[in-house]
């Protein structure tokens, strides 16, 4: 009696040994997440907080995009060495004292450096809990496991907006990154506790340093990455420089795959490339980066630029909104299954995603928030319809160690994305303003019979509460300029989603035609 009682405190305390680490992972994963989703929708706070253009900001993004890259590559060597209980903790430490960096940062590339910083640490956590839900836990165990691990990502995503709206409008664009100091702090003394020590191998089988073909990859992915940024500013056929940049980087570059490609103890194994469907599965992938951070950063500056949202409350409206894809999350574990060709989820995933950009693209100026709801549902549904199925088909054949090492390239390639779609929209976001600005200024002039009216107009009722004749004309033509900043804003994201909606169409026609993930 006493030996099966003993027996069953165990199973017990095993099971709960197990549900504490799934939720360490998880954890873990969500704050890579809400880190990733608050830069994105807050990025004109924080420009706006260092004094920097959102085109210096990009810098940010292109730092943290390179270095988590690097620390992807670098995760199984250090693994190996220190084991994930240790790996895990010192990363989220770390990752800590980055945040407390872009929390004091004054310029923006301070504020660079310590998103490089952040990257490096933050980046490969989601490669590291992902590769231990499928290597820690039984066939049994890992749905449940999954389950919060999806579920976290989705909160964190929601939660991103809700808290830093909150965060911003109380405390100013630092408390973003204090928050994420604090969290990182508690989630390091949590895996250190609640993650078993695992991944250390003896000397004799550990992996070589690869120090040169690790430098030359930072080189030459480093060139390519300036030239992207500095080619909205040069002329490309007319630059030597960033000729010889962008050869000198996919030299690099090619070399480097070469070289992992018959290396017999690679940093990250490429042979994945040669199945069909893990390629096609990385294709969708990038489509759904790709769309679901430009359309994370064309709502913010259509909430906030274009129809004047504070910023709490548009972090309210969006992160409500996007708490809904956790009902449809509980419904897609639930019913998913039944669906056995996943490319008739894959295909209205896009379709959504395209149906929520053209739906933003067709709206009114001053639009009420209700009217606003459906499309930014539909936006967070684009996870569970696309992410999702991509991901049970791409990795589904794999064993652990292939696992191991396409889950890493994904997350490689997923870090891209994100540094490519932020600075594309970004671009794309300041030259339509540019345009739209310049063609509302053509009737701002004495000679249009609406502009005098409007001026005269706003100066009586600057004049009815007491300001003198100049000062209501100088208020008048503040006014003006304000109103013309925020339609020229408006009508920059609108033409912003218009272009997000072609691109969801292309993904749409890519899942249709493809045929390796049915």
């Amino acid at each position: 009696m006493d030996t099966t009682a003993k027996g069953l405190r165990d199973i017990e305390q095993d099971r709960m040994r197990m549900t504490v680490f799934a939720w360490a992972l998880a954890l873990a994963t969500g704050l890579d997440y809400f880190d990733n989703a608050m830069f994105g929708f807050f990025t004109r706070h924080i420009a706006g907080g260092i004094n920097a253009s959102p085109d210096e900001l990009v810098w940010a993004s292109t730092a943290y995009a390179l270095t988590s890259v690097l620390g992807i590559l670098q995760q199984q060597w250090w693994v190996e060495r220190v084991g994930y209980r240790r790996y895990l903790g010192a990363s989220l430490l770390l990752f800590a004292v980055g945040s407390v960096g872009a929390a004091l940062s004054e310029s923006s590339m301070e504020l660079a450096m310590a998103r490089g910083m952040q990257g490096f640490f933050i980046g490969p956590v989601m490669s590291a809990c992902r590769i231990q839900l499928q290597a820690g836990f039984t066939p049994q165990e890992r749905p449940a496991a999954t389950r919060a691990f999806l579920l976290m990502i989705l909160l964190a995503s929601a939660l991103a907006p809700l808290s830093g709206g909150y965060l911003i409008a109380q405390f100013g664009w630092r408390a973003l990154f204090a928050g994420t100091a604090v969290a990182g702090l508690a989630l390091a003394v949590f895996a250190w506790l609640a993650v078993p020590q695992s991944g250390q191998m003896p000397d004799a089988d550990r992996g070589d340093v690869h120090f040169w073909p690790y430098v030359l990859f930072a080189a030459g992915l480093g060139a390519l990455m300036i030239v992207m940024q500095q080619v909205r500013f040069e002329l490309f056929s007319a630059s030597p420089a960033l000729m010889f940049l962008t050869l000198g980087g996919l030299l690099a570059l090619a070399w480097f795959v070469w070289h992992q490609w018959h290396h017999p103890r690679p940093l990250v194994r490429l042979h994945a490339l040669r199945e069909k469907t893990f390629q096609m599965g990385i294709a969708l992938y990038v489509l759904f980066y790709y769309l679901s951070h430009s359309l994370g950063y064309l709502v913010s500056r259509f909430l906030e630029g274009g129809l004047g949202y504070p910023v709490e409350n548009a972090g309210q409206l969006v992160g409500f909104t996007a708490l809904a894809s956790m009902i449809g999350a509980l419904a897609y574990f639930r019913y998913a299954s039944l669906v056995q060709r996943k490319k008739w989820l894959i295909v209205p995933g896009f379709l959504l995603a395209a149906l929520a950009g053209s739906w933003m693209r067709h709206m009114p100026f001053g639009v009420s928030s209700s009217w606003l709801v459906p499309p930014l549902v539909l936006r967070g549904l684009l996870l569970l319809f696309v992410a999702l199925p991509v991901a049970n088909i791409t990795f589904r054949t794999f064993a652990v160690e292939e696992f191991s090492h396409g889950y890493r390239f994904k997350n490689i390639v997923k870090q891209l994305t994100y540094s490519f779609a932020t600075a594309t929209m970004i671009i794309l976001d300041q030259h339509r303003y540019a345009v739209h600005e310049a063609r509302l200024a053509e009737f701002v002039t004495p000679s249009n019979p609406a502009y005098q009216a409007t001026l005269e107009r706003m100066m009586h009722a600057f004049e009815s509460v007491g300001q003198t004749s100049n000062e209501a004309a100088s208020l008048a033509l503040h006014e003006i300029s304000r109103m013309v900043a925020q339609q020229s804003s408006f009508l920059s994201t609108l033409d912003g989603f218009q272009f997000v909606t072609w691109i969801a169409v292309c993904g749409a026609m890519l899942a249709m035609w493809q045929r390796r993930i049915e």
